[in-house]
């Protein structure tokens, strides 16, 4: 037995054991606060210097994509970092080395960056650095720590769901255009130069023109007032953005559909498929406009385009409702990023001519192997194409007498190639506007034709009048219904070559029927058939048209615009257009990209955006020279 005495002592020992121990875990458990309470510190440093980095990264990117240089935008963003780094809850100040910091034994690798801020291209890096004392943890020896954040935004190519012609009547003439350029759209012009080289040198000879830029600020009131800088004023999409080939488009383009390569070769992205109703489609691609295109990006476009560069296209009468989304979310002054394409939609399997719509030639004057023209194909297309030319129907033509008979090389061709006029000669020609046909023709194995109508102004005739109506589609649903449609008409603002006189405007059958109207077809008019264009004048005719007994299919008609200018002279027109009846279905009709350019919309109106280019074409959306159409997010470091 022990004595209680003992016992008392063992207890009394135990207790201050205890004790001792007691002391010991509290001071491990105020360490354990101390430390979590500095840690909490230096998270909230963290979140501050992050939301700084992130605001001085997008204000860069912004900057850049305003078209600042460099250094400027730089410049900006350390004037919004400075900002964003006062009051800094832990008191401490921030750095943001003026060159360059790297971790040890990586200087130059981007994604080492520890202070500073690199700009690379379209690609954005800021670090921010400061240093936070310890608080309780100094009573354990712990001094200070290095807190650090890192932000990396990238400008991204918006692009959006239209593509641009590049060029108006190529392949255009290689001499006799002078600057500055009138702006005459029946010439050749390269929309992506400035608008007073525009019409210089051809589709293949570029040396005479100059790139666009920016230049001068927007002017609402005089949009077109800087043409040493910017593009031509044209239609980007909607009416008057119809290809050279007359081909039903205006521009808008299904962004989810791609290659064309063959019949069956199409790709589809975005839940869209071969049996997507063409109303969802054009609602879901015009819908891009507003949210900016969620991808697979464009790769950079290649030549010859590859089958990632074959974009579906939407008919004509579709572009409206994109024209309505651009003038939700864009004004006139806005710049935007869009595809480029030749100014020719192809078909598979087809063959396409880019004819100029107007020749020029003197009264008395041998121009043989002046003027040419481009041979292109689908990559299904294995035929080879006959060229020839035919005079216009009931017409008092000078074809075929002093304009004598055209002859062409080489023909027969397999496309792509260079087609040139090898007779094109007058003798004592009447002095006037006269068309003339050129005709494409494959025999095997699609027997294929094509036709393209061609004004040859013969002598001096300054006084001319041009339409936009080239590609127009009256579509009806169903056999027996009317369908109507309309057409733009218009003269220079300029003394010296507005029309001045009548214009006549009759409703004839498409060239493959000379002239005469498909057996079967109901009631056909245009109102009105006969308008005065008098100096800037522009008239819009309707035209009205009856299916009657014609079954479901394709059938092309033309228009003769025809009268006599205020010099007395006589000018002809022939404009193609298409009746369609009851043909809903996948269209085998696409552009090819051949790049990405900004412009800058100048106006809007309910059928068409008008705009210039400010930059040239670029293969790559993200090319740094694309800034301004482009949006800045931000990136995984």
């Amino acid at each position: 037995m022990i004595p209680w005495r003992l016992t008392r002592r063992r207890r009394a020992g135990e207790r201050g054991q205890v004790l001792v121990l007691v002391v010991i875990g509290m001071v491990g458990l105020l360490g354990a606060a101390s430390l979590a309470f500095d840690v909490g510190r230096f998270y909230s440093e963290r979140r501050f210097l992050q939301n700084a980095a992130d605001a001085g990264a997008l204000a860069i990117g912004s900057a850049l994509v305003r078209g600042e240089t460099s250094t400027s935008a730089e410049a900006i963003g350390r004037d919004v970092l400075a900002r964003n780094l006062l009051a800094s809850p832990s008191g401490s100040t921030a750095v943001v080395a003026t060159t360059p910091q790297y971790a040890t034994g990586h200087a130059g690798e981007p994604t080492y960056l520890t202070s500073g801020i690199l700009i690379s291209g379209t690609d954005v890096r800021v670090a921010v650095q400061s240093s936070v004392g310890y608080t309780f943890g100094r009573a354990i020896g712990l001094g200070d720590a290095t807190i650090g954040a890192t932000a990396h935004v990238r400008t991204n190519g918006d692009m959006l769901p239209i593509a641009i012609r590049h060029y108006l009547n190529a392949p255009g003439p290689t001499s006799g255009a002078t600057s500055p350029c009138d702006g005459d759209t029946n010439d050749f012009q390269d929309l992506l130069s400035t608008a007073n080289t525009s019409c210089l040198g051809s589709a293949t000879n570029a040396t005479l023109r100059s790139t666009p830029s920016s230049g001068d600020p927007f002017d609402a009131s005089h949009p077109d007032s800087d043409p040493v800088h910017h593009g031509p004023v044209i239609a980007l999409v909607g009416d008057g953005a119809s290809p050279g080939n007359n081909a039903s488009f205006r521009g808008f383009i299904a962004l989810d559909i791609r290659d064309f390569s063959t019949a069956t070769s199409n790709v589809f992205y975005n839940d869209v498929t071969s049996g997507t109703q063409p109303n969802v489609l054009k609602a879901k691609e015009s819908g891009w406009v507003a949210t900016g295109y969620p991808g697979p990006a464009f790769p950079p476009a290649t030549s010859p385009p590859d089958p990632n560069d074959q974009v579906g296209i939407m008919d004509g009468n579709s572009a409206g409702i994109v024209v309505d989304a651009i003038d939700d979310r864009y004004a006139p002054g806005d710049e935007v990023l869009a595809a480029v394409y030749s100014g020719t939609v192809m078909t598979i399997p087809d063959f396409s001519y880019t004819v100029a719509s107007t020749v020029t030639i003197g009264q008395t004057e041998d121009r043989s192997n002046a003027v040419t023209m481009s041979l292109t194909k689908n990559n299904a297309f294995s035929g080879v194409v006959s060229t020839s030319a035919f005079a216009n129907w009931g017409a008092s033509t000078p074809y075929g007498t002093t304009l004598q008979a055209l002859t062409f090389s080489p023909t027969p061709a397999a496309p792509a190639v260079t087609v040139t006029w090898t007779h094109f000669q007058t003798v004592g020609a009447p002095v006037g506007i006269y068309p003339i046909w050129v005709q494409g023709h494959s025999s095997s194995p699609y027997l294929t034709d094509h036709y393209a109508p061609v004004a040859v102004k013969i002598g001096t005739v300054d006084r001319d009048f041009s339409s936009t109506g080239g590609g127009l589609v009256i579509s009806m649903a169903s056999t027996g219904s009317t369908s109507t449609g309309t057409m733009a008409f218009s003269t220079p603002n300029k003394d010296a070559t507005y029309f001045g006189g009548t214009v006549n405007l009759t409703v004839e059958g498409g060239p493959q029927d000379l002239g005469v109207l498909p057996t079967g077809i109901g009631p056909v008019s245009v109102t009105p058939s006969s308008f005065t264009l008098g100096k800037g004048g522009n008239q819009t005719a309707t035209i009205s048209i009856n299916g009657g007994t014609l079954g479901p299919g394709e059938y092309p008609l033309t228009i003769r615009a025809t009268g006599t200018n205020k010099d007395g002279l006589p000018v002809t027109r022939m404009i193609p257009f298409t009746v369609d009846i009851a043909t809903a279905g996948t269209s085998n009709q696409y552009v090819d990209i051949e790049g990405f350019a900004v412009f800058r919309i100048a106006s809007i109106d309910a059928n068409t955006v008008y705009g210039y280019a400010i930059t040239g074409s670029y293969a790559d959306m993200n090319d740094p020279a694309l800034r301004r159409g482009q949006v800045v997010r931000l990136a995984p470091w």
